[in-house]
C-alpha cells in the first residue's frame, strides 16, 4: 500500500499556490502518517425523530385607512360680474376721457401688489392731438400727466397719433412695475413717457413719471452692458452725416434716471455699409462701427497705409472682441489742420477671454490724416480706464 507523508497548507500559501500556480515555499509538517485511500467510506446515516411544528400563519395587519379628502368644487365664474366688472371699468373711462375716443384698454397689475388695475389710453382730436393715459382702480381714477412740451414746441401730451405702445414690466430692475408709453409726433419724434406707482398703499400719492425721452432716431431700452438693468437710449439723427445717429444714454441711479454717457450708431443697418470720412471725427465713428458689425476689411480699410500693418497682422488683435461702441467724439482744439487733426473718443470694448466677456472703457487719441478718398486712421494711443466682468451677455 502506498504511504505519503502528509503536508498541511495554510489557507493563504493554498491560495498563493493556486493564483501563481508555483510551489510553496513554506509548509507545516503533520505528524501522523495517513493511509491513502482510494474511496471515501461511507458515513452512517442518522434517522431524524424530532417532529417539526407548522409555523404559525401570519397575523392580519389592523391599520385604519384616512379617507381620501373630497376637493373642493371651483366655483364657475360668475360671466355676469365679469361683464359688470368690464362695464364699469368702461364706464370710468368714459367719464375720464370725455369726448376723446378710446384707443386701448388693458388690465394690468400697474403697482406691483399682484392685483390689477384698468389702463386706458385716449386720443383727443384737439390742436395738435393728443394721446392721453388714465390709471383707474375701484374708486380712483389717475392721470398720467406727461410732461410739459419746450418753450415754441406744441403741446402734444403723450403723443400726436392714436397709437397704442404700452409696456408694463420691471424695466430698471428694481423689483417693482414701471409703465412705458411710447408716442409719436410729427419731424419722425419718437416720444417716451415712463411712470412707476408711488405710494405704500396706506397713504398712496398716485404715479410718479420717472422720465422723458424724445428723439427723431428713436428711443428705445438697452441692456448693452450685461448689468440685467435696461437703459434708456435716446436717439438723435447725425445732420452732417445722415447714415448716423447719435444715442444719449440714460441710467437708473438714486430712484431717476440721469445721463450717463454716449453712443454712435447707424441710424439704418444698410448693407454694404457707407462709411462717412469727410471729417476726422467721423472717419474715427466709421471705423468703431465697422469692429462693432465685424466688417474687419471695412476697418482697415479706413486706416492710412502709413500705419504700416499687414491686414493678417492687424486682424489677429480683434480676434477676441465681440463688441466695440463709441462716444464723446470730438477733435482735439489746437490740432486741426488742413490736411491732419487729432481726435479722442470714449471707445468700451467687450472681449471673450476664456469663456468670459470682459469690458472695458478706453480713452482713445487718434491722429487722422486728408487723403484723396476722405480722411483716414493712422496711429492712437489708448489709456484703460476700467475694466470689469459682464454679469450677463445679451
Amino acid at each position: 500500500m502506498l504511504r505519503y507523508s502528509q503536508v498541511c497548507f495554510t489557507t493563504a500559501q493554498r491560495w498563493n499556490w493556486l493564483w501563481l500556480g508555483l510551489a510553496l515555499t513554506t509548509t507545516v509538517a503533520c505528524s501522523a502518517e495517513l493511509p491513502f485511500v482510494a474511496a471515501p467510506t461511507a458515513l452512517p446515516t442518522a434517522t431524524a425523530t424530532a417532529t417539526l411544528a407548522p409555523s404559525p400563519a401570519p397575523s392580519t395587519p389592523t391599520a385604519t385607512l384616512t379617507p381620501t379628502p373630497t376637493p373642493t368644487p371651483i366655483p364657475t365664474p360668475d360671466v355676469t360680474a365679469i361683464h359688470g366688472l368690464a362695464d364699469a371699468g368702461l364706464a370710468a373711462v368714459g367719464t375720464a376721457i370725455g369726448d376723446a375716443a378710446l384707443i386701448c384698454l388693458r388690465y394690468e397689475d400697474t403697482t406691483g401688489d399682484g392685483a390689477p388695475e384698468w389702463l386706458a389710453l385716449a386720443h383727443q382730436n384737439t390742436d395738435p392731438p393728443r394721446l392721453s393715459a388714465y390709471i383707474l382702480t375701484a374708486d380712483t381714477v389717475y392721470p398720467l400727466e406727461p410732461a410739459s412740451p419746450e418753450a415754441g414746441k406744441p403741446n402734444v401730451g403723450l403723443g400726436q397719433y392714436p397709437t397704442c405702445e404700452v409696456e408694463v414690466r420691471d424695466v430698471n430692475a428694481d423689483g417693482k412695475p414701471e409703465i412705458a408709453i411710447f408716442g409719436h409726433a410729427d419731424n419722425n419724434q419718437t416720444l417716451l413717457h415712463l411712470f412707476a406707482w408711488d405710494g405704500d398703499g396706506a397713504t398712496p400719492s398716485g404715479y410718479r413719471r420717472l422720465g422723458y425721452f424724445y428723439g427723431d432716431a428713436g428711443v428705445r431700452f438697452v441692456d448693452r452692458d450685461g448689468d440685467l438693468a435696461e437703459e434708456i437710449w435716446e436717439g438723435h439723427r447725425e445732420r452732417q452725416a445722415p447714415n448716423l445717429a447719435w444715442y444719449v444714454i440714460f441710467t437708473w441711479r438714486e430712484q431717476t434716471y440721469g445721463w450717463s454717457t454716449d453712443r454712435y450708431d447707424w441710424y439704418a443697418l444698410n448693407r454694404p455699409q457707407t462709411y462717412p470720412t469727410h471729417k476726422p471725427e467721423y472717419a474715427v465713428i466709421a471705423f468703431y462701427l465697422a469692429l462693432d458689425d465685424r466688417d474687419l476689411p471695412g476697418a482697415y480699410n479706413l486706416m492710412s497705409p502709413q500705419e504700416g500693418r499687414t491686414y493678417e497682422t492687424w486682424a489677429l488683435g480683434y480676434a477676441t472682441t465681440e463688441r466695440v461702441s463709441v462716444g464723446s467724439v470730438h477733435t482735439i482744439p489746437g490740432t486741426e489742420t488742413e490736411n491732419g487733426a487729432r481726435v479722442a473718443a470714449m471707445v468700451t470694448s467687450w472681449d471673450n477671454e476664456g469663456g468670459m466677456i470682459i469690458g472695458r472703457l478706453w480713452n482713445t487719441e487718434w491722429a487722422t490724416v486728408r487723403t484723396a478718398d476722405g480722411w483716414r486712421l493712422t496711429s492712437a494711443t489708448a489709456e484703460l480706464l476700467e475694466e470689469w466682468t459682464a454679469t450677463y451677455w445679451p
